[in-house]
């Protein structure tokens, strides 16, 4: 059965190929020439001369091969490398041809063989000029024969009449035919590049579904390490300072293992959030300042380094994943200060709205650390590094004026009302 609708299948494609435009016309050529030969040898005058009976049906013969040779060649070479004298020499080789028939059988009624060639004609040259020069040649040649063949004048002048109107009816109808070709052509061609558009877009929207993948991976990436890890490691330190505590000063290790109860459920808290709640800031639900705030007091009273907060201008509007970028910063420079701070008693933040942006500097008295050619910033700053280039603004964490270690975020406002991507 599958065998059968493939050639089912190829003889359909075949004759769709086949069976348009120039093509369609060359194969009604075809079949007009073999009937007329047939019709000639069967039907001839018993009176003709053999030499006119063969004569005409060996024209008519060569005039059949000669457009099945013609047709085959132009299927072999590109369309622009045929050149207009070859098609002329085809043209005039299949007029005198057919002349010769019509002179030698008497074809009198073979008018429609004189339409044939013009409608070649004109798919080969044009309508104008050189198909109508073809055109008028061929009915100058007709009226010659038929003169020949004992025509008077008046039928002459009624023979060039109807050849005339004849000849404008075929070159309309061929240039239909043409045009019809050259449109399904066209058709064809734009139904191949909307195919490969297509194709393109469809590899296009898989890539950007694996980069949204990788993305949203790396933000996770972030978020565990800004939230999660902030939290475990102030859970680190109350436990460290209660297993100190818990000989000389119980009272006091009880009180630490109570702060690392809630910050194990911060961390807790802090990974549903990031699970169930992956396009929500910790920031949206209070206004930037107030988390800032209360972010460094709680930082003060966990790690007994004095935190303070300092705000300036009048807060401006931010997007979620500007104030998420900004309350990560805070929480990571201040968790690196108490992890890798050498001597830090003080560490001050100051979030300051100015007319084109908005600047956040997060300092600390520390000593200042001593440099590591080639060293590589941690993954914490990586990820603040991602979030501000994503805004448009600038970060810089080094040794600041005073000493200690200073990070600076600064945003353009114009980039901090849009958001970017996800928050978080």
């Amino acid at each position: 059965m599958n065998k059968i609708s493939s050639i089912r299948s190829q003889v359909t494609d075949w004759f769709k190929q086949s069976l348009e435009g120039d093509k369609l016309l060359q194969w009604i050529i075809y079949i007009i020439l073999f009937i007329v030969l047939i019709i000639f040898t069967i039907s001839h005058p018993p009176e003709m001369l053999p030499w006119r009976f063969y004569g005409t049906v060996l024209a008519l013969a060569l005039l059949l091969v000669l457009n099945i040779l013609w047709q085959n060649w132009q299927q072999t070479i590109p369309a622009e490398c045929s050149k207009p004298f070859e098609k002329w020499i085809f043209l005039l080789v299949s007029g005198i041809l057919l002349l010769a028939a019509v002179w030698m059988g008497e074809l009198f009624n073979a008018i429609f063989l004189l339409f044939m060639l013009c409608s070649q004609a004109t798919i080969l040259l044009g309508v104008w000029p050189s198909g109508l020069i073809f055109s008028l040649i061929n009915m100058a040649g007709w009226l010659v024969v038929f003169r020949l063949m004992g025509a008077d004048n008046a039928s002459l002048v009624s023979f060039a009449a109807s050849i005339g109107i004849g000849i404008l009816f075929v070159s309309f109808l061929a240039i239909l035919l043409d045009r019809y070709a050259r449109q399904t052509q066209r058709a064809e061609n734009l139904l191949l590049e909307l195919q490969a558009a297509n194709l393109h877009l469809e590899t296009a929207r898989q890539k950007e579904k694996e980069l949204a993948i990788a993305e949203e991976r790396v933000r996770l990436a972030r978020d565990i390490h800004d939230g999660l890890g902030h939290h475990l490691t102030v859970l680190s330190i109350q436990l460290q300072a209660a297993d100190k505590l818990v000989t000389r000063n119980p009272q006091a290790a009880v009180e630490a293992i109570q702060q690392s109860r809630i910050e194990a459920q911060a961390a807790l808290d802090e990974v549903r959030h990031s699970v169930s709640m992956m396009r929500q800031s910790p920031a949206d639900t209070q206004p930037l300042p107030e988390v800032l705030s209360n972010l460094v007091k709680d930082f003060d009273q966990r790690t007994g380094m004095r935190s303070t907060f300092e705000l300036n201008g009048s807060p401006s509007e931010l997007s979620s994943f500007s104030r998420q970028t900004l309350f990560r910063t805070v929480q990571e420079s201040l968790t690196n200060a108490y992890k890798h701070g050498k001597g830090v008693r003080e560490i001050h933040v100051l979030l300051e709205y100015l007319p084109g942006s908005v600047r956040l500097v997060v300092q600390d008295d520390g000593q200042a650390a001593t440099a590591v050619p080639d060293r590589q910033p941690g993954y914490g700053l990586v990820g603040l590094q991602e979030r501000v280039d994503q805004l448009g603004g600038h970060i810089q964490s080094g040794p600041g004026l005073t000493g200690g270690f200073e990070v600076e975020v600064s945003i353009p406002l114009q980039e901090g009302i849009h958001d970017p991507g996800s928050a978080g």
